[in-house]
């Protein structure tokens, strides 16, 4: 009886056993070596993965595709037919695939009580604690860890329409030989229940619990930076009392806005008015080419080995810097602290450009066609109005060749959200709200809201980075913002009332899809800033408090002296499953979930103080007012 193939019964022979002419050749069997043949992965893993579907006799359709990747030329990797000719077979083996259920949700029961004041406090000090200490944990540099977790089965909606979308799409063919490859184990280790189980395994709620430890790449990027600032920003000004924290907490975030601003800045110019402008960069590097991101030497290499040795600004962490370079420097007006002159200047600097029209540059649907979605597997969203992740830069390689996007270039509709947050926080210094900045603006609410209304939102397919959940609270945090502008403006910008109608929509969604079934810690952290954010009423008829009940029985449940697990804040979903994330970043989203939440449920107690209902005298005696 013939015997099923495994993948190297496919992959050595042609891979390894014959010449290698061309750079894509070289690359891919450099990458086969490293990858497949980790031992790890090989003995425990992979040679025991015996498609069903693929008899011995049977590959060598699967064989004469990794010749051809073999003989590959640059030429070759950007000629769409060429690729889906090519890997159709592996195209339509991803399309056979069958997901299990991985996340295990169940109907949550609704509860009566809610979390004391004090209950709150806990947490916050909690959090704050195990902040405090991995930021002193290196004195000469310190900073806030996050880790990458590769998951080997792959992205669960990478079909094979998808493939080949992402291979035509990409720039570089170092990218495309990792898509590939990662694409050929998903099979393999999809079709093998046992030895999955030993990758990943069911868990509870829906963003992912990261608990290979033993993988991690550790690194700081300012992506990761810019969202903790605003977190402790908002631990900062969401209750007087925090004032107590300004000499320990305003140095930290100093140091996280100037990695930003400063350590991760490049110069670009736009592709239609060659505006030269800076953006900010995850992976930023000093002048002799070293990366500052905080990569050893090994996850740096492994990071280009994966085919991220080159990184373009994304438009992402740009904006987001953008917000939190004016919220810093109306916080220091406001509070009127002595603080670092130079970053203060870097700031104003850096908001000095004419962002709108520098963004306008890339919308689709807009003036230009610049830099569009070469990869659209975020379906089924409508890009019209839409900006794309990564701004435009082009690379030259050794053998003189210009790659313009390394990556490729797509569309998620959480980086759309906060460039629309950002450019509503800097809508006077920018004219946001007049001409073709304005057009530019309503366009892209347009695109917004449609991904509501249709109800698309919902679909994890429709993200690229984030979770559905992420995306809600981010709108959420540019609601919030909505709410600074006049009535006057608020009618210019929305006559239609568009945003209310997603605000809606988010409550309930937030409501009966999420804490309407079983979350993690992390799910209920974002699930309560978003409702909190949304000015959420009834405040005390136990939405909120559900979430925060999730926060408290939580606690505890991290490694070693954390009070909390790593969880999936944002991940990859090419060239394989990557998540991202850390314990210090789930007690950071935790920090500012409680204390929005703490002021905004305390607040209400405090206005209705001189009217007092039943409700408000139970409300009173949770929070021991």
């Amino acid at each position: 009886m013939t015997r099923n193939a495994n993948l190297y019964e496919i992959c050595d022979q042609p891979i390894l056993g014959g010449e290698c002419h061309t750079p894509p050749g070289f690359n891919l069997r450099f990458v086969y070596q490293k990858l497949a043949g980790h031992p790890v992965l090989k003995y425990l893993i992979l040679e025991h993965c015996r498609h069903p579907a693929i008899k011995l006799t049977e590959i060598s359709p699967y064989q004469e595709m990794m010749r051809k990747a073999m003989q590959a030329s640059a030429d070759n990797w950007q000629d769409p037919l060429w690729i889906e000719a090519t890997f159709g077979c592996l195209a339509r083996l991803l399309d056979s695939i069958e997901n299990p259920h991985w996340q295990q949700r169940e109907k949550a029961e609704q509860i009566d009580g809610e979390l004391t004041q004090t209950d709150l406090q806990n947490m916050i000090d909690n959090c704050l604690q195990d902040i405090l200490r991995i930021w002193d944990k290196d004195k000469n540099d310190p900073w806030f860890p996050v880790a990458a977790q590769v998951e080997l089965s792959g992205d669960d909606h990478m079909d094979g329409r998808n493939f080949i979308n992402v291979l035509q799409g990409l720039g570089s063919f170092e990218y495309k030989n990792i898509t590939v490859l990662f694409a050929l184990i998903r099979c393999f280790l999809m079709t093998n229940p046992a030895r999955l189980r030993l990758i990943r395994k069911p868990y509870r709620g829906i963003s992912e619990p990261m608990d290979a430890s033993f993988a991690w790449i550790w690194h700081r990027i300012a992506f990761s930076d810019v969202n903790f600032f605003e977190h402790l920003l908002v631990f900062l000004v969401s209750d007087t009392s925090r004032r107590q924290h300004y000499p320990r907490i305003v140095p930290i975030l100093e140091n996280l806005l100037r990695y930003c601003v400063c350590s991760s800045q490049e110069w670009l110019e736009t592709p239609n008015k060659h505006i030269q402008h800076p953006a900010i960069t995850c992976l930023p590097k000093d002048p002799e080419g070293r990366p500052l991101c905080r990569l050893s030497e090994a996850s740096w290499q492994k990071k280009r080995d994966l085919g991220f040795g080159e990184y373009v600004p994304d438009t992402d962490t740009t904006f987001l810097t953008l917000a939190m370079a004016r919220k810093w420097l109306d916080f220091v007006q406001r509070e009127q602290l002595t603080v670092d002159k130079e970053l203060l200047a870097a700031c104003n600097s850096l908001l000095a450009y004419p962002w709108v029209e520098i963004i306008s540059e890339y919308q689709v649907g807009g003036k230009y066609n610049s830099n569009p979605p070469t990869i659209q597997i975020t379906r089924p969203l409508d890009y019209m109005g839409a900006v794309p992740i990564w701004f435009d830069k082009t690379f030259r390689n050794d053998d003189g060749r210009i790659i313009r996007e390394m990556l490729g270039n797509e569309i998620c509709p959480g980086h759309n959200m906060d460039i629309l947050d950002a450019i509503l926080v800097n809508r006077k210094q920018w004219l946001a709200l007049e001409g073709e900045n304005l057009a530019f603006l309503q366009r892209l609410l347009d695109f917004h809201h449609r991904a509501f209304a249709s109800g698309n939102f919902r679909h994890e397919t429709a993200h690229k980075y984030y979770l559905p959940e992420t995306y809600v609270y981010y709108l959420g945090r540019m609601y919030q913002t909505y709410g600074t502008l006049t009535d006057v403006d608020k009618r210019i910008l929305d006559p239609e009332g568009k945003i209310e109608d997603m605000r809606w929509i988010a409550q309930q969604y937030c409501k009966d899809e999420l804490i309407g079934y079983s979350l993690n810690a992390f799910d209920a952290a974002l699930a309560v800033s978003a409702l909190v954010l949304l000015a959420y009423e009834p405040k005390h008829d136990g939405v909120i408090a559900a979430g925060l009940k999730v926060l408290s029985q939580a606690a505890g449940e991290g490694r070693g002296r954390h009070p909390y697990r790593a969880y999936e804040w944002n991940r990859m979903r090419h060239p394989t499953r990557i998540l991202v994330g850390s314990e210090v970043a789930t007690s950071l989203f935790v920090l500012r979930a409680c204390s929005e939440a703490m002021r905004y449920l305390k607040k209400d107690i405090t206005i209705n103080r001189g009217d007092v209902t039943e409700s408000d005298l139970q409300a009173l005696w949770n929070f021991s007012l």
